[in-house]
């Protein structure tokens, strides 16, 4: 429920902040998954929301929910994205003044679960086309800390029998430890090199793409924070399937400690 309200929440962005004068906030989530500390300057400070010249928090976008944590001491309750700018809303912001350096710091547990989440999302959409066919691809997806879904392009509702070979594939994947390389690509150079299939749910803006390629095994335009070898997911439990209209399958999954967590469950109830 606590996520629900997060993700309701972090839509409702009504009032514009004026951010104008401000240079695009840099986003060092890029970086690394694993990197939750860093430095960095107070640009401008609006009520409860607060812009740094950089960050390592991850607003909510492209399905995924954003990062929580503190900046110097104060929580992070949101995080959300306004044009070119990353704008973090604090329990509140005492003490905090414009070119001050602030230490901040993610929840490294809840980001590591959401990354899991992301990766595997591009896991399980490789693992389906590989059961279903060429014809199944990502029509939408959301990932939260406790479970993520994939929405799928498919003709029929996907019985137990492929969701259980769909979730042998995807563990499989997980198994054989594939290097994922993440790297900015112009759009017509990664189109050039992969073709149109990189637009999995939809076709993000820019001359630029972050392409995300899992080798040999799936390749996306896709700017959320994602693992860096197929192993870091540890696991993933395929929960069930449901067909939301003709043509659009919903598989909901859970990776990592969600998906021990879940196991778990299965054994209690044994």
């Amino acid at each position: 429920l606590h996520e629900k309200q997060l993700q309701e929440h972090q839509t409702k962005h009504d009032e514009e902040l004026d951010l104008d004068e401000l240079e695009e906030t840099k986003a060092l989530y890029y970086q690394d998954w694993k990197l939750n500390k860093f430095k960095a300057k107070v640009k401008k400070i609006i009520g409860n929301n607060v812009i740094l010249q950089e960050t390592l928090f991850y607003p909510t976008s492209g399905g995924q929910l954003h990062d929580l944590g503190a900046i110097n001491g104060k929580k992070v309750v949101n995080v959300f994205k306004q044009g070119k700018h990353i704008v973090h809303v604090l329990e509140d912001v005492k003490g905090l003044k414009v070119n001050q350096e602030v230490d901040g710091e993610v929840d490294f547990e809840r980001r590591k679960q959401l990354a899991q989440h992301h990766t595997s999302t591009h896991i399980v959409n490789a693992a389906a086309r590989k059961v279903l066919g060429n014809h199944a691809n990502q029509a939408g997806a959301k990932k939260t800390v406790e479970k993520a879904h994939i929405d799928i392009t498919h003709y029929n509702a996907v019985n137990d029998d492929e969701l259980k070979q769909i979730e042998e594939e995807s563990n499989k994947i997980i198994k054989n430890k594939i290097t994922i390389i993440k790297s900015f690509m112009p759009r017509t150079e990664a189109e050039q090199k992969y073709g149109f299939t990189i637009y999995q749910g939809g076709v993000p803006p820019g001359k630029m793409l972050r392409i995300v390629n899992i080798k040999d095994t799936d390749v996306e335009a896709c700017g959320g924070t994602h693992l860096n070898n197929t192993a870091e997911a540890e696991k993933i439990k395929i929960l069930k399937a449901t067909k939301l209209q003709d043509g659009v399958v919903r598989i909901e999954f859970t990776a990592g400690k969600a998906a021990m967590q879940e196991e778990n469950k299965d054994a209690k109830l044994i």
